[in-house]
């Protein structure tokens, strides 16, 4: 199989998000690529089977399972398919995932790439009561005097559901402290939490084991804009730069959009592709 590893939302190369990126004429067993996804050690791994064109078929691999949606390995392939596949500067690449379809626009700069991924319509899927926002908090290292005034936890999904976790002070000492927060998360339908300073606008991530801080997370950044623009901190024209990977030592921006025709959330980043190679394991 070839690969390439990519960096995502990157302001020059071997910065922003580390990615690898599989292409294979059919998917290994998910045991392998499993397997795979940990000898690379990327926070993600994505396999590509083409389908038509233009249309991938995708899987992506955390180090510890697979996923059905997440952003910088779909602007990454993006960017792969891009350099691989096409002579002109510019196309429209239709991934196929687990649960949805995305498309990326991606142009061909002198050394980079342009990537803009539609992630189709935010969905609101609750609030916690405010009297369970120290249940969540807790163990993030954050009390309620760190939530922004009004701006409420909720879990946002575009395909990915995250808590969000609106803040006016304290992100340097946020981190996950416990091991059973993804069963906590889960009792409200996230998956992951996305802890961001509102005046700011940075966020972190991690594992839900804490012992993974995120660089840049694509598939939070739609859902941090659209809570955004409904809670009015930025205008529905007005495009918002996401901070993140300050802590982690890889300072990285996140341009978000909301269309104004469908109301679907744009992420963008710039791609570097660093190196090409071939897995020479037998599958």
């Amino acid at each position: 199989m070839q690969y390439y590893h990519a960096n995502v939302f990157c302001k020059e190369p071997m910065t922003g998000n580390g990615l690898t990126v599989f292409i294979t004429k059919a998917f290994p067993e998910n045991a392998v690529m499993q397997q795979i996804a940990r000898e690379f050690r990327q926070f993600e791994t994505i396999f590509l089977v083409r389908r038509g064109d233009a249309a991938f078929d995708a899987r992506i691999f955390t180090v510890e399972e697979e996923l059905d949606f997440a952003g910088h390995p779909v602007l990454g392939a993006a960017a792969v398919v891009q350099h691989e596949f096409f002579q002109d500067s510019s196309s429209t690449v239709l991934f196929n995932l687990n649960s949805k379809q995305v498309s990326v626009f991606c142009t061909a700069q002198d050394d980079s790439y342009d990537c803009c991924m539609d992630q189709g319509p935010a969905d609101f899927i609750c609030a916690p009561e405010p009297e369970a926002y120290a249940h969540y908090l807790q163990p993030l290292n954050l009390a309620t005097n760190h939530i922004a005034a009004g701006f409420p936890l909720e879990v946002v999904s575009t395909g990915l559901p995250y808590l969000l976790v609106p803040i006016a002070s304290g992100l340097e000492q946020a981190r996950i402290l416990v091991t059973n927060y993804e069963s906590r998360l889960a009792q409200i339908g996230a998956k992951f939490a996305y802890v961001f300073d509102v005046n700011a606008v940075e966020g972190r991530t991690w594992d839900n084991a804490g012992m993974v801080e995120d660089v840049a997370t694509g598939s939070a950044a739609g859902p941090v804009g659209a809570y955004l623009y409904k809670h009015n901190r930025f205008s529905p024209a007005q495009e918002i730069l996401l901070r993140q990977g300050r802590f982690a030592g890889r300072d990285s921006k996140i341009s978000i959009r909301r269309d104004k025709a469908s109301g679907n959330m744009l992420v963008s980043g710039q791609v570097r592709l660093l190196v090409r190679g071939e897995c020479l394991l037998g599958m």
